[in-house]
């Protein structure tokens, strides 16, 4: 930046800009500056040797500690009304503005339960005394019940005084289209009625996931209901059983217990 910007730029500022008008003793020369409106404002009443000083404005001299300097750029005229200064000096401080008050959010409905359009699953039926168990398999497409399904059900079937044999199986869904849960109820409970008219049989006892026994059945486990014209009591998975021993063996025990399914 030369001289002459450096000076208007203080000027700008409100400080007095000042250079020395003759050489000073051992100093090196001032530049010449053509600013001849300065020359003639500043101009000394009588040639002399001694160095014109300039003096501080008034405003900078009274003006107390901490207070900003006010310079000409202060002083001038206010904004004319309507301009973008004048705009922004009435505009309220960032303090002063309350905050915008934030649009009421509607809560969301809660979505719709969706319907199951169809079912997938393979239970294994086997016939204890007067009591056909019948049991989900985890995986519906294995050939049968998984490694540490299967000596579970055994356990389940010498309570009844039964021991594993071929099983029969139902299949969800019949056909490669997909059966919706009331069509794979009334499925279930012919297959019931077909088991018992053909190999005898007075009840039946389902090991089904919760979510499967409530799409089939419209009603919570653990509660006697009637399938294919025989008592049935539904309690908890094979898989739940071993997943949670604790509270789905449990569960299961006390409800054969309420509804005489503890043994022949």
């Amino acid at each position: 930046m030369n001289e002459a910007q450096r000076q208007s730029y203080l000027k700008a500022m409100g400080l007095t800009p000042w250079v020395a008008r003759v050489a000073l003793p051992g100093a090196a020369p001032s530049p010449a500056l053509d600013w001849p409106e300065e020359e003639q404002a500043n101009a000394p009443a009588s040639p002399g040797p001694a160095v014109d000083v300039a003096v501080p404005s008034r405003a900078t001299v009274d003006a107390p500690s901490g207070t900003p300097e006010l310079g000409p750029a202060a002083a001038a005229d206010p904004e004319p009304e309507g301009s973008a200064a004048a705009a922004l000096a009435k505009a309220p401080s960032a303090r002063s503005v309350a905050p915008a008050q934030e649009p009421t959010k509607e809560e969301a409905p809660a979505p719709a339960k969706a319907k199951v359009k169809g079912l997938t699953f393979t239970l294994e039926a086997h016939l204890g005394g007067t009591t056909w168990l019948l049991c989900a398999q985890e995986d519906s497409q294995a050939p049968g019940l998984g490694r540490f399904e299967a000596p579970l059900m055994a356990n389940l079937l010498a309570l009844f005084q039964g021991r594993p044999q071929r099983p029969r199986r139902f299949f969800c869904p019949l056909t490669e289209q997909p059966m919706p849960a009331d069509e794979a109820a009334q499925a279930l409970s012919a297959f019931v009625a077909g088991l018992s008219e053909q190999s005898g049989g007075e009840r039946v006892l389902l090991c089904l996931p919760e979510a499967l026994a409530e799409a089939l059945f419209e009603q919570p486990r653990y509660q006697p209901f009637e399938l294919g014209r025989l008592p049935a009591l539904v309690i908890s998975s094979l898989a739940e059983m071993l997943a949670d021993p604790v509270q789905h063996k449990s569960a299961s025990w006390q409800a054969m217990q309420a509804h005489g399914y503890d043994g022949v």
